[in-house]
């Protein structure tokens, strides 16, 4: 790495690893840690007068509290002497492993080393800092000693130093596009300096798209699978696809099965039909490069040690069998595993720079040179960058201002909350820095609202999961919607209702409806018996109910009571009842196909509990193919470029799935990719 700060600054710059082995702190780490830790980065501590040296008196031992964290509780082990905390221990916990691991290493550090529990929280892992240390706190209360007072103490002294650094490229923000932007830049031998606002790079997302996936991975190719070749086939030829490019994937498809394959087929040439048929768009000139620039992903990241495991299967609006997740890792983590690994083993020059929130971009006429950024422990990193900058700070759905200011869709009130399966950390840092140059942003109040979804744990939406063949109430028992709009609809429609609140109604025979009609808790619907796979939608659903999170009874009545609609509701459903017989719903005008009357118990029902949840936005940056920020006259900004869920050009139309940039594959890490090899090789 170029640079003008000492070596005593970064004293292995080019062997930092992701996985906090070795990076730049911003506070201070384990003793372990520190030959290979940034010396200039640790803060000095500064006793206050008021430590514990002078207050304490506890009765020594060891104790054990817990105090909820954000999955969970995290249970802490303290061991005290008469007058000293010498020992904390995470001794439990159900957080993300990765994304605690900061705070897990740290809090419990600086309370033994600060003799305190006035210490820093770490960024991204707040609510699993606090749960350490009121863990803690509960630890000293049970020792006889003062908890409040030990708030109070010695806490570290915030620096005003200055650190500048020459790199060739910056890349902003440590999620999937962040990280494979910089480890593919690196590869190339450029110096790459990675600024995260959090404690560790983010872990988010889960699916990758493998369309020439390995045969033990593929499911059994079924009667549905060819139906739906067929029928994608047909669409492409009536949407104009030439004649001669939908015989040739005809033709490997044929010569597929005629050389024993009982695999599912799939082939670029497919993946390009089967996206086009879905998206528009030419096939063979858009489509087709874009399948080959995925495969190039994969084979990079396969390239790097990366793992699938299971079947590949399909999900709703993306049904063919070519999703997979890492081998034994919770959501994204078994790419930031890989990545960390690949940092670690190539010696790559990547210098990370954590919990320093970037704050501004530095230019040189109208030109990126460089970014600046303010680090917890109050040190102040310049960095300028020969190549550029790239954004990848994610979206702004955990900006209340910014959606506001943007909403087009949404009757908002002051005192709306609106829990979101994003990142919390997703702000809209980077939408707000590139704006102050000139850049445009575009679709920005393209905000997307599902009725029900788990912010916790990330659950898919279950009233809108049943593929809207259940029956949809207010809480006056009435029905005010089509069930199978499209999800953003549904949550409209859901805003608009007294308490924002929608109940949900359906019978145990609808499990085998939804088999047929397909559904977002259903990822394996392509394959399997019928029957057996409509008794584990239902035991799915009697697991929800022993849970808490279903209601259930043998009559409707029942289902009623339990859900507190008003009596009156029963008229609703036989109403409902009538039209699905009749097989026209002359109310809302709901497909046919998925009108389905109450049969015979036993009943559903669910609430949304007021609460409008899994909040993402597609707007962002206006963007060219060379992933360069633009502005208003649509002219790149020399030296910006932008990546990930920001990309308002491309998330416009292609939301981030389930949590943030779940669309590993297609869109967040592809780009990443390209943009930080492109960079390297080109400019």
């Amino acid at each position: 790495m170029k640079e003008n700060v000492t070596a005593e600054v970064f004293p292995t710059l080019r062997n930092i690893s992701l996985s906090r082995r070795t990076f730049v702190a911003c506070a201070a780490i384990a003793a372990a840690q520190a030959a290979l830790v940034s010396a200039g980065c640790a803060p000095e501590v500064q006793p206050s007068g008021e430590g514990l040296a002078s207050t304490a008196a506890f009765a020594p031992g060891t104790y054990t509290a817990s105090a909820p964290g954000k999955k969970g509780p995290v249970t802490v082990e303290v061991r005290m002497s008469e007058n000293a905390i010498e020992s904390v221990e995470i001794v439990e916990f159900e957080d993300t492993e990765r994304i605690s691991a900061p705070a897990r290493e740290r809090v419990p550090q600086q309370i033994v080393e600060l003799q305190s529990l006035n210490v820093d929280t770490v960024a991204g892992a707040t609510l699993t800092s606090m749960a350490i240390i009121e863990g803690v706190a509960d630890c000293v209360n049970q020792a006889n000693g003062d908890a409040s007072a030990l708030k109070k103490a010695a806490s570290p002294e915030k620096s005003d130093e200055t650190k500048e650094i020459q790199a060739d490229l910056v890349v902003c923000g440590a999620g999937g596009a962040g990280m494979a932007a910089a480890v593919a830049a690196a590869q190339q031998g450029l110096d790459v300096v990675v600024f995260e606002k959090t404690g560790n790079a983010l872990v988010s997302g889960g699916w990758l798209e493998v369309f020439e996936g390995v045969d033990d991975m593929k499911p059994d190719m079924t009667d549905g699978n060819r139906d739906m070749f067929h029928a994608t086939l047909q669409k492409s030829l009536d949407n104009g696809v030439p004649k001669d490019f939908v015989d040739a994937v005809q033709a490997d498809f044929d010569a597929y099965f005629a050389a024993g394959n009982t695999k599912v087929y799939d082939s670029m040439e497919y993946y390009a039909l089967d996206y086009a048929s879905r998206n528009g768009g030419p096939a063979k000139e858009y489509w087709l490069p874009y399948a080959h620039k995925v495969n190039d992903l994969n084979n990079w990241l396969f390239d790097q040690g990366y793992t699938v495991s299971g079947t590949l299967v399909g999900i709703v609006g993306l049904p063919w069998p070519r999703k997979a997740h890492a081998v034994d890792k919770e959501n994204g983590e078994g790419f930031f595993s890989v990545f960390d690994n690949t940092v670690e083993t190539q010696n790559l020059p990547i210098t990370f720079l954590f919990e320093t929130p970037v704050s501004e971009l530095i230019v040189d006429g109208k030109a990126v040179v460089g970014a600046s950024g303010q680090c917890a422990d109050g040190t102040t990193y310049r960095v300028m960058a020969d190549r550029g900058v790239i954004l990848a700070t994610g979206g702004y759905s955990g900006n209340p201002d910014l959606l506001k200011k943007y909403n087009e869709m949404w009757p908002w009130d002051e005192s709306t909350v609106i829990p979101t399966t994003n990142s919390y950390g997703h702000t809209g840092d980077g939408h707000v820095l590139a704006e102050g140059l000139g850049a445009e942003l575009k679709n920005m109040g393209r905000q997307m609202v599902f009725p029900i979804a788990d912010s916790i744990d990330y659950s898919t939406e279950t009233i809108v999961g049943n593929a809207g063949l259940g029956l949809f109430v207010n809480v006056n028992g009435e029905r005010f919607m089509n069930e199978n709009c499209l999800s953003p609809c549904a949550g409209m429609n859901n805003f608009g209702q007294p308490g924002k609140t929608v109940f949900a109604l359906w019978g145990h025979d609808y499990a085998s409806q939804v088999e047929l009609s397909g559904s977002w808790n259903n990822d394996s619907m392509l394959e399997g018996d019928p029957a057996a796979k409509a008794a584990a939608i239902v035991e799915s659903w009697d697991a929800d109910v022993e849970a808490g999170a279903m209601v259930k009874g043998d009559t409707l009545e029942s289902v009623i009571e339990q859900l507190g609609l008003p009596p009156e509701t029963i008229e609703t459903v036989n109403h409902y009842n009538e039209l699905c017989l009749a097989g026209e719903d002359t109310d809302y005008h709901k497909d046919p196909s998925c009108l389905h009357a109450f049969g015979d118990g036993p009943y559903y029902g669910q609430s949304s509990g007021g609460m409008l949840i899994f909040l993402t936005v597609l707007g962002g940056l206006s963007t060219d193919p060379q992933m360069r920020v633009c502005d208003k006259e649509d002219n790149p900004i020399p030296g910006l470029y932008n990546v990930g869920t920001m990309v308002g050009d491309m998330f416009a139309t292609n939301y981030t799935f389930m949590v943030e940039g779940a669309n590993y594959g297609a869109n967040c890490i592809t780009f990443g990719y390209l943009t930080g090899k492109h960079i390297a090789e080109n400019e």
